[in-house]
């Protein structure tokens, strides 16, 4: 099958992202978040176990931030750099669709199970040992991806890499820490612009590492090894330079053994808006993981893409969302507010996976995808903050972790649909279900709407608590 269209255009429009993104993204360092003063004495003072720096003694938290940022974005580009490749991974050892779908579903469902424990954890030992767990579970399954010569091995790797996937979850729950109601979805989205430039580089990098053109030729190991030696310096950056933002809870601070499950589940979403912002998650993330699992198996199938063709398709998206969240979705959530920003979103991605359908060459797709790029830019930042304002400090880590469980589930149940979707109804039936889902959507974000605006105006605690 033909190649639908050249790529040199969209390589150079590639090029010319990434530089962009490149300067603005070191520009974190600098950027105005307020973050909220401490006293003197105060436990919310930055510590560090090594390398106690002078920068770190000050209020301002502008160089954890810019450490922060730089670990997530470094651990994701390698992410970003094997992830694609993953279903052809599968492919070469024998599995069918339905199968690929399945064993790349196990992360998320193994991440499900994991996520509220990692979150309690990170309230009570504090954030900066989960992310070193996390990079450091990260890089061992990279390893044994690299060696997987079954369908057995790769399904444990996916294992390990789900359970200790705590990195995302922890950092947005670290930059909750140090930031203020005002600036919070400025300072998340930085974190969801990290998470983006590594999918700029990521899976171009990953593309060409493979082997370029051909997916029965491409060389799978290299990528995997160079997925974990990222998620190695990670690792190392969070113990060398990282501080600590909520220092671990004394023996004599609250409960003394991990609550259940269902207790976590209890306090996250036995309030009302909580229960309703994460139902509004699962729903949307069910069919946004359905669309991420199978675009690479309908890019190469339906329409003749490359390793090199999926990569460029998949770091322009990449480099949308990154570009939208540096420079839009602080100004934007000011001018608007969370509500407003969460419903063009669910418009937008209603908009693009219909593109998709509709598209038949490589500058359609990406023009598509351009859509759900900013759809995921406002949904996943704005809904993140929407949460974040109504948990206390205490909580704030277990509750976002319940939200980013729930994330993880509906992963699960959109990569184990998506194969069956595309082989059992069509290689569209994917992108058109998601569009139908977007419906039920919206109604659940208007009353998501409808009971902020009433809350704020009978001045409850439970949209701004006191911490």
């Amino acid at each position: 099958m033909a190649r639908p269209g050249s790529s040199c255009n969209l390589s150079t429009y590639l090029l010319v992202l990434m530089l962009l993104y490149m300067y603005l993204f070191a520009q974190a360092h600098w950027c105005q978040i307020e973050s909220p003063k401490a006293p003197d004495n105060s436990r919310s003072c930055p510590v560090m176990h090594v390398n106690q720096m002078d920068t770190m003694s000050t209020p301002s938290y502008k160089y954890a931030h810019a450490i922060l940022l730089l670990v997530v974005f470094v651990d994701l580009l390698g992410f970003g750099i094997l992830g694609p490749l993953i279903p052809f991974y599968v492919e070469r050892l024998g599995a069918t669709t339905e199968t690929i779908t399945v064993i790349i579903a196990l992360y998320s469902l193994t991440q499900f199970i994991a996520m509220p424990v990692w979150g309690y954890l990170s309230d009570r030992i504090g954030r900066r040992p989960v992310l070193a767990i996390s990079m450091a579970g990260h890089a061992l399954s990279y390893v044994i991806m690299a060696y997987a010569d079954s369908l057995w091995m790769m399904a444990f790797a996916r294992i390990v890499g789900g359970v200790t996937s705590a990195n995302l979850a922890t950092a947005y729950a670290y930059m909750a820490d140090t930031t203020d109601n005002k600036n919070r979805a400025k300072g998340l989205g930085r974190i969801s612009a990290a998470f983006g430039l590594g999918f700029v580089l990521g899976p171009v990098i990953g593309g060409f590492l493979a082997g370029g053109d051909s997916v029965e030729s491409a060389n799978f190991m290299l990528p995997a090894f160079v997925a974990a030696g990222l998620s190695v310096l990670s690792f190392a950056g969070i113990l060398l330079f990282l501080p600590e933002s909520r220092p671990a809870a004394k023996k004599g601070d609250g409960a003394q053994k991990r609550p259940g499950f269902l207790t976590m589940l209890k306090l996250a979403l036995g309030r009302p808006l909580i229960a309703m912002i994460t139902g509004l998650c699962f729903l949307v993330i069910t069919f946004v993981a359905m669309r991420e699992s199978i675009l690479p198996l309908w890019g190469h199938y339906l329409h003749g893409l490359s390793p090199v063709d999926i990569g460029i398709l998949l770091s322009v998206s990449g480099g949308t969302v990154t570009l939208f969240q540096l420079i839009a979705i602080g100004p934007l959530t000011a001018r608007f507010g969370e509500v407003i920003l969460v419903k063009t979103a669910i418009f937008f991605y209603a908009i693009g996976w219909t593109g998709l359908v509709l598209s038949d060459t490589l500058i359609q797709m990406s023009s598509a995808l351009c859509f759900t790029a900013v759809a995921t830019a406002m949904f996943q930042t704005c809904l993140q903050s929407l949460l974040s304002q109504q948990a206390a400090a205490h909580e704030r880590g277990t509750i976002m972790a319940v939200y980013q469980s729930s994330s993880s589930l509906a992963r699960f149940s959109g990569q184990a649909m998506a194969g069956t979707a595309y082989g059992q109804i069509g290689p569209n039936a994917p992108f058109t279900l998601g569009v139908v889902a977007m419906f039920p959507a919206m109604v659940l974000i208007y009353f998501i709407g409808n009971r902020i605006r009433g809350l704020l105006r009978t001045d409850t605690s439970e949209v701004r608590p006191q911490e």
